[in-house]
C-alpha cells in the first residue's frame, strides 16, 4: 500500500478521549505528512470531522455534511474533535463537530445520518468521460506539465496524494489552459481498503476537496488576468446518495457557475464507473486577485 495512503488511514483512525464534563464525545487525530503550503489540507480535516461524527452515529450512514473552514490548520499540531449529539430519531441522527488546534476552532461541521429505507429512485445521466486507463497517471501528467507549472504553485503542484487522480484536462495549478468548461477527473485508492462504509464516505469527503475550487479560478488564470493572491475555502457541503467504494474508480465532475464579490463557487458530482451518482457537493471560496484592496 502506498505510504501516503497508509498515512491518511492512520490520520482517520482517531483516538477517542474521555468525554467532556458536558458529555460530549472527544477525539484526537494527527495531521498528514506535510506536502505543501505549510497548511493542513482542508479535505483532511473535513474527513476527520466526519469520522468523529460517524463514530457516534453508527450504524447509520451519513447523508449530508455542511462545514465552515474558519482558520488554516497547522500540520505539526494534533486536531481535537468535539462531537455534540444534536438528535437521535428513529430514522435520522444529527451531529455537530468542532475541530480545534491549540484551543482555536479551525472547522465546524454539521452532519446528518439517515437509516437506509426504500423509496423513489431516479438520476440524471452521468457525463461522458474518457476511461481512466486512457488518461496519464498523476506522475506522468506532473512530469509532462512540470515546465508549465506557474511559479507560485511549482513547489507543490506535482506532489502526489494518497489517492490516484487522473485529470482529463490539467488544472490551472499545473499549467492548464484557462477555461469555463467543466473538468472531469477519475480517482481511486490503488490498494484494497477495509469493508467499512464510514471509511469510504470519509475518503469521498477527502477527495471532494481536491481541485474543486480550481474550477472557480481557472477561467481567470490567463496572462491578461490579475494574479491570484489568496484563495481558501470558506464552506463546503456534500450529499451522499448511495454507498460507494473508493478502491474502485470514481468519476468526479466539477464546474464553477459563478464567481463574484471576492468569492468563487464550484459544484461537483461523483459517479461510480457504471454511471451511478454517488455524491454531490458545493464549495464557496474566497478568491482575491493582487489588485484587491483588502490584501494590498
Amino acid at each position: 500500500m502506498d505510504p501516503l495512503l497508509v498515512d491518511l488511514l492512520e490520520c482517520l483512525d482517531l483516538e477517542p478521549k474521555a468525554p467532556g464534563s458536558d458529555g460530549r464525545d472527544l477525539f484526537r487525530g494527527r495531521c498528514e505528512v506535510p506536502r505543501h503550503s505549510g497548511r493542513v489540507f482542508g479535505g483532511q480535516v473535513l474527513s476527520q470531522a466526519l469520522m468523529a461524527a460517524g463514530r457516534t452515529a453508527l450504524p447509520l450512514p451519513v447523508h449530508s455534511i455542511h462545514a465552515l473552514f474558519l482558520r488554516a490548520g497547522h500540520p505539526e499540531q494534533n486536531i481535537d474533535f468535539e462531537v455534540e449529539r444534536l438528535r437521535d430519531g428513529r430514522s435520522f441522527s444529527a451531529r455537530r463537530v468542532v475541530a480545534r488546534q491549540a484551543g482555536a476552532t479551525i472547522l465546524t461541521l454539521q452532519a446528518s445520518f439517515h437509516a437506509e429505507e426504500p423509496g423513489y429512485d431516479h438520476q440524471l445521466p452521468a457525463p461522458e468521460a474518457p476511461e481512466p486507463e486512457s488518461l496519464p497517471s498523476f506522475r506522468e501528467l506532473a512530469k509532462e506539465m512540470r515546465p508549465h507549472f506557474p511559479d507560485e504553485y511549482a513547489e507543490w503542484a506535482g506532489n502526489t496524494r494518497p489517492l490516484e487522480f487522473r485529470f482529463a484536462v490539467p488544472p490551472s495549478y499545473m499549467g492548464g489552459e484557462p477555461s469555463m468548461d467543466p473538468s472531469l477527473t477519475w480517482f481511486c485508492a490503488e490498494s484494497k481498503l477495509p469493508d467499512d462504509p464510514l471509511l469510504h464516505q470519509c475518503l469521498l469527503a477527502y477527495a471532494s476537496d481536491v481541485g474543486l475550487n480550481d474550477n472557480a479560478f481557472r477561467p481567470h488564470s490567463g496572462p491578461d488576468e490579475p494574479t491570484l493572491r489568496a484563495m481558501s475555502t470558506v464552506d463546503h457541503a456534500m450529499w451522499f446518495h448511495t454507498p460507494a467504494r473508493v478502491d474502485a474508480w470514481t468519476l468526479y465532475f466539477q464546474e464553477s457557475p459563478r464567481a463574484a464579490r471576492g468569492r468563487g463557487f464550484a459544484r461537483g458530482a461523483m459517479y461510480a464507473r457504471d454511471g451511478t451518482l454517488i455524491a454531490s457537493m458545493g464549495q464557496d471560496s474566497v478568491m482575491r486577485p493582487t489588485s484587491d484592496p483588502a490584501i494590498e
